[in-house]
């Protein structure tokens, strides 16, 4: 893996990641976030750092945060003797404690390399998670086969539904360079989720997908283009959001499906009762440690 916090939308969260990853030596450990894909995401990666360097922890997950009164002001509960790192996926609490460390999304100024104009973004907490795991377990088995997940937390945030979001971006073409993924057309992805793009059509996408290997780069982007051009209308969806269902998607080598259908299906079929999702919540995330892979959504 490369390093993660060489990339730039990193340069300004050094102190951040570097007392997160100093928090998680700590003795009587305790990890604390909702139970939510976003959440569970950013948390799979701190626990398989943990696991990686032996360091031992206990785990607490809360209900999901569409079940937490929006003026809930004692979420985080005091724990005596224990050192709380709390997943704060919507940036919604603060705590003075100093035993309580809080991780949540951060905004950053980034440039792209063909340009010196600024742009705004917010750096998530699966990301950060992703990186703060890097500096724990640089060489653990467990942190490498999540690393392609590094990008799913920027997939599920709102910025893209309302224009590109450039740490997306980064973080994609990151991943890409280093192997972590593959960045496809649709026709390439085996077993895409369709549903996500209103108006589209399954059926046009298996007849494309079976004459896609006879056509040359010109016919490929001239057909796709013509899938994609009816899309362009659809309401409920981005442009920015669009062109990557479309063009990239991103896919774990040697794996049918892509990141953002696996991400939709959980999300879909995520239980809505407190205790069914803090359940499920929990099974997910065992199964991401153990294989380093989301499972299959059958709920």
């Amino acid at each position: 893996m490369n390093d993660l916090r060489s990339a730039p939308f990193f340069a300004s969260l050094n102190d951040v990641i570097d007392e997160a990853a100093a928090f998680l030596k700590n003795e009587s450990l305790m990890l604390i976030t909702t139970a939510d894909l976003h959440s569970i995401l950013a948390l799979g990666f701190l626990e398989s750092a943990l696991l990686d360097r032996g360091i031992s922890y206990s785990r607490r997950i809360m209900p999901p945060n569409s079940h937490i009164p929006p003026d809930e002001q004692d979420f985080i509960a005091h724990q005596d003797a224990k050192n709380i790192l709390f997943i704060d996926a919507w940036n919604r609490f603060e705590s003075s404690s100093e035993n309580v460390l809080i991780l949540a999304s951060q905004p950053v100024e980034v440039e792209f390399h063909a340009s010196t104009t600024k742009r705004r973004g917010r750096i998530d907490v699966v990301l950060q998670a992703s990186a703060i795991a890097s500096m724990v377990a640089p060489n653990g088995a467990r942190t490498q086969r999540c690393r392609p997940y590094s990008g799913c937390g920027q997939w599920m945030m709102e910025s893209l539904d309302t224009t590109m979001d450039p740490i997306h971006t980064m973080i994609r073409d990151f991943l890409r360079d280093e192997g972590s993924i593959q960045v496809v057309p649709l026709p390439e992805v085996g077993t895409p989720t369709v549903e996500m793009i209103p108006l589209a059509s399954p059926r046009r996408l298996k007849r494309l997908q079976k004459i896609w290997a006879d056509l040359d780069a010109p016919s490929r982007s001239q057909a796709l283009s013509e899938y994609a051009l009816p899309l362009l209308s659809s309401e409920g969806i981005s442009t920015a959001r669009l062109e990557e269902l479309i063009w990239k998607r991103m896919r774990i080598p040697n794996e049918s499906t892509d990141l953002a259908s696996t991400l939709h299906q959980h999300a879909n079929n995520w239980p809505s009762e407190v205790n069914d999702a803090v359940l499920h919540a929990g099974k997910v995330l065992d199964e991401f440690l153990k294989s380093g892979r989301l499972p299959p959504s059958t709920v």
